[in-house]
């Protein structure tokens, strides 16, 4: 008997090589290897401020009781939210999401402006990056201008991500507890991971003063596993503002850390002030003379926010319609990319998105087809097609089924060739989009009547997803497209 799966394999495969070889074939089509600069327009794309903040990291090892320690000494410090890695942190023998996992101790916060963050708990110094970090498992202080939040969370070495607050409800917008100041109030807190609770998902128990709170680990999550060879602060590398934080009188896995003396505990970043040029919600992309994506040098692309705002680069195309067969194919990679963060690529209209300037759950953007790369922190970033009429009326599925079904990228800097293509007689005349992405064939097919509201499409190239967020480093190279 065929083995069904093998079989499904096997025909996407055959698909997307069809189609890739049909695409090379169509005329009336545009490339471009960017080895020189194609003058693509540009809308609000360039955000960058002519003088550029400073970051400034000053943390480790105190002389000082802050924190409220049994005797003097303490590690914290000055502690900015910026892109680039920072931490000071014990080096422990590796750890999984398959072993226990136990830490508590004091802390105080004495300054926490709006938009700062830190983290504290164990990590791998590999692989800090991002809102969410991989490979973590900790609790988070995020600074809201005199008060702050506490959050307890966890990253696998896939970049899924899951956790909650220290709150009542599900949003700290909308709880009735009332936030902590940072006014050097000392807190006591533990951090538990039993990775047999929950029914053997794994479930996380963090504790502040007399609050108690559990998260299981999302199905799946524990599977993917995380390797942890450290302890201790680290920055959340996303552009923000200064915490100053202290700990002391830790325990972690049952070792006791009370700071009487200079622990030497490995460090990086953690003294160090430098320009910050990611800086939100200041895109910064466009045609750029490097080759993250291989080959010579030239290539599009960069920093990219979700904002509320618009904002593009793009080439002059068509015009174009739901009536008409679009393609394109080329090379992209993902260099970072924090959790709540995307982009979109492919053929929409220049006049509808500068025109608008409200967010996506308000008022969906409309006139565009192409290809979403975003999803929630528990997966990462899917690759998908994507499409909304000129009435607004869109679709941007998630895949949440079998893994051949849920293009993920990763943010490893990994070049991947893609395809799409859109066929509006497909799918018994409503049209059909399909990507190729790994070698396999992922379509979606539009609404019924979408195709007669009609849309139009003017421009092709990287565009902003319109909610809330925060930023991918992301390059195209040698683009192929409907012209």
């Amino acid at each position: 008997m065929t083995n069904p799966t093998v079989s499904r394999t096997v025909f996407n495969v055959l698909v997307a090589t069809c189609l890739l070889s049909l695409m090379c074939e169509l005329r009336g089509q545009e490339f471009s290897d960017f080895a020189t600069d194609p003058h693509w327009q540009g809308f609000r794309n360039r955000l960058l401020p002519k003088v550029l903040p400073i970051a400034q990291q000053d943390f480790g090892y105190q002389r000082s009781n802050s924190a409220g320690g049994e005797s003097t000494g303490e590690i914290g410090g000055i502690i900015q939210r910026a892109h680039r890695q920072a931490y000071y942190a014990k080096m422990i023998v590796p750890k999984t999401l398959k072993d226990k996992l136990s830490a508590s101790g004091k802390f105080s916060v004495r300054g926490a402006g709006g938009g700062s963050g830190v983290l504290v708990g164990w990590f791998n110094h590999e692989q800090s990056q991002g809102w969410r970090t991989p490979s973590s498992l900790a609790f988070r202080i995020d600074g809201n201008g005199g008060k702050y939040w506490v959050f307890y969370e966890y990253g696998t070495t896939n970049r899924s991500a899951g956790g909650g607050g220290a709150y009542e409800g599900p949003r700290y917008q909308t709880t009735s507890t009332q936030p902590f100041l940072d006014n050097g109030a000392v807190h006591d807190w533990s951090l538990k991971y039993d990775p047999q609770g929950a029914d053997d998902l794994g479930v996380i128990n963090f504790r502040i003063d007399d609050r108690i709170y559990r998260l299981p680990l999302h199905p799946g999550h524990k599977t993917q596993g995380a390797t942890f060879d450290r302890f201790g602060i680290w920055v959340q590398q996303t552009p923000g503002e200064v915490l100053e934080l202290y700990l002391d009188d830790l325990q972690i896995d049952g070792v006791e850390e009370s700071f009487d003396h200079d622990p030497q505990w490995d460090q990086q970043g953690n003294h160090d002030s430098y320009q910050q040029r990611v800086l939100r919600p200041h895109h910064d992309f466009g045609f750029s003379n490097t080759n993250h994506t291989g080959g010579q040098p030239g290539e599009i692309g960069g920093i990219v926010f979700r904002d509320e705002r618009p904002a593009y680069y793009a080439d002059i195309v068509g015009p174009y319609s739901l009536e008409d067969e679009l393609e394109a194919t080329g090379s992209i990679t993902l260099r970072s990319a924090g959790a709540d963060s995307g982009v979109m690529l492919g053929w929409f209209n220049a006049t509808t998105k500068r025109s608008k300037e409200s967010p996506e759950h308000k008022k969906p953007q409309t006139d565009y087809l192409g290809v979403y790369l975003e999803g929630p922190s528990r997966v990462g970033h899917y690759i998908r097609p994507a499409y909304s009429n000129s009435r607004g009326n869109h679709d941007a599925p998630t895949f949440e089924g079998k893994p051949t079904e849920r293009p993920v990228v990763l943010p490893d800097g990994e070049v991947h060739d893609w395809a799409l293509r859109y066929d509006p007689k497909a799918a018994l005349g409503r049209g059909r989009i399909t990507l190729i992405f790994g070698g396999i064939a992922h379509q979606l097919e539009l609404k019924e009547g979408v195709r007669a509201e009609g849309a139009t499409f003017d421009r092709f190239g990287l565009f902003n997803v319109q909610s809330g967020g925060h930023h991918v480093e992301v390059f195209l190279d040698d683009l192929r497209y409907s012209k």
